[in-house]
């Protein structure tokens, strides 16, 4: 085995290990939960209320749930900083590649105090609870303006229920509104249902695989919803 091929089998098993050690600490969650509630103590920890302004584009998913979709403001910090909490340690690799405990004030101010055109981000509101549910974002390259880096996150209960689906579509449309052509979508290699998102709205014209995180460039086509809701 070549130096440079070794080096990629040991990343790539790097990735995996970590991907098995974020479905532990979701597993030893649900087992703690499970044991708490056999042992009859109750738990008086609470998270705040939604803070969210619930106004935007109604949506009514396949399975009946009432969402709406609008673009993210500076008000949305506290209610995405909840959000990203409240993501599962394996949801979190697979997004972000790391398991998100905390987001700093600047972090929270850089995601939420956008342009709307080199830096666009849409959420996805629960309309009965007012909390965030999902978010897409891309961000502009400002060495080629045509040309920005895509990324997307559902909530673990609103996944695989059209969510992720409606975000990308709009977000698409808002894209080619101002100027972009192409996406890049950076994923882990087991992350294919990502990578068959993104082809709802573009045409996969590149992919580079670096030790097991795979990074698609796309794109894109409209008009994107003439595509019908999927379940993502």
């Amino acid at each position: 085995m070549s130096s440079s091929r070794g080096e990629s089998w040991r990343h790539e098993l790097a990735l995996l290990s970590e991907e098995l050690h974020a479905l532990d600490v979701d597993i030893a969650g649900a087992r703690a939960a499970a044991a708490r509630g056999q042992s009859g103590k109750l738990s008086f920890k609470h998270e705040e209320p939604a803070s969210a302004r619930v106004y935007g584009e109604p949506i009514e998913l396949a399975d009946g749930a009432q969402i709406v979709i609008r673009p993210i403001e500076p008000e949305d910090a506290g209610e995405l900083r909840r959000g990203l909490r409240r993501l599962s340690a394996l949801t979190a690799f697979r997004r972000f590649r790391t398991h998100i405990t905390t987001v700093s004030s600047e972090q929270l101010d850089h995601l939420t105090r956008i342009d709307h055109v080199r830096h666009e981000a849409l959420a996805a509101l629960d309309t009965r609870a007012g909390s965030v549910v999902g978010v897409a974002r891309y961000v502009c390259d400002p060495a080629e303006p045509a040309q920005a880096e895509l990324t997307y996150v559902v909530a673990d209960e609103w996944q695989h229920r059209g969510v992720g689906s409606a975000l990308i579509d709009r977000l698409a449309d808002r894209a080619l509104e101002a100027g972009v052509e192409r996406f890049i979508l950076t994923t882990l290699a087991v992350d294919a249902p990502a990578r068959r998102l993104l082809t709802r709205v573009a045409e996969p014209i590149g992919e580079r695989d670096q030790d097991g995180v795979i990074e698609t460039t796309a794109r894109l086509r409209a008009p994107t919803r003439r595509h019908p809701t999927a379940p993502a």
